[in-house]
């Protein structure tokens, strides 16, 4: 439990500012990387391309840029401006948008994030594989590029959702660890710590002779 006693609410909340802050960093590495990649071949996207006449479908390339752009921007400048103005104290804990339900959310929209950009890694890396004879130098940069955004942003979205599992687990947030009886039951008998004590019986001592 010394470990877990290190994540308080205060320590959570500037691990996240900075990591949210660094995420929208390689946002663009992402983004502008992929961007490049398809203005130096017209628009079209050229991983996966295996020297054929058909072209790649076009969504190898705009998968990765609208999952940085939706979680990795704009989410994520959400993020920092609500926490931001937590720690300034203009906002407070007691606001809906840190409630529980809602650092629930946060933690499964960080999980999604981390699963969603390892996927836009992986089509980038194995895109740029396939197709690295045909993209040439004047893309090779770009592609280098969006590949090292999505790797490093990949890690940062699992620290961040690492941070917020363990940091629900600690201070009780999550449903199904609150305290109190089994799930499913209810303890409204009187049970041996909280049932009053039964009535002393008198004794009566009997009679001598």
């Amino acid at each position: 439990m010394g470990v877990l006693d290190m994540f308080t609410e205060n320590l959570v909340t500037r691990l996240r500012l900075i990591v949210y802050a660094v995420l929208v960093f390689f946002s663009f590495f992402i983004f502008v990387g992929v961007a490049v990649l398809k203005d130096k071949w017209f628009g079209q996207c050229i991983l996966y391309f295996d020297g054929g006449y058909i072209a790649p479908p076009v969504s190898n390339c705009n998968y990765p840029m609208a999952i940085a752009i939706m979680l990795q921007l704009i989410y994520t400048l959400f993020r920092i401006v609500s926490l931001l103005l937590l720690v300034l104290g203009k906002f407070t804990p007691e606001m809906f948008l840190f409630s529980n339900i809602l650092e629930l959310v946060y933690v499964l929209i960080d999980i999604a994030a981390t699963i969603l950009t390892f996927i836009g890694a992986c089509i980038l890396s194995a895109g740029y594989n396939a197709a690295k004879k045909y993209i040439g130098d004047a893309a090779l940069s770009a592609v280098n590029v969006a590949q090292a955004g999505s790797w490093i942003s990949t890690f940062l979205w699992l620290f961040v959702a690492a941070i917020g599992v363990v940091y629900m687990l600690r201070s009780g947030k999550l449903p199904f660890m609150r305290s109190g009886g089994a799930a499913g039951t209810t303890n409204t008998g009187p049970t041996a710590s909280n049932a009053p004590p039964p009535d002393t019986l008198p004794n009566y001592d009997p009679p001598k002779y």
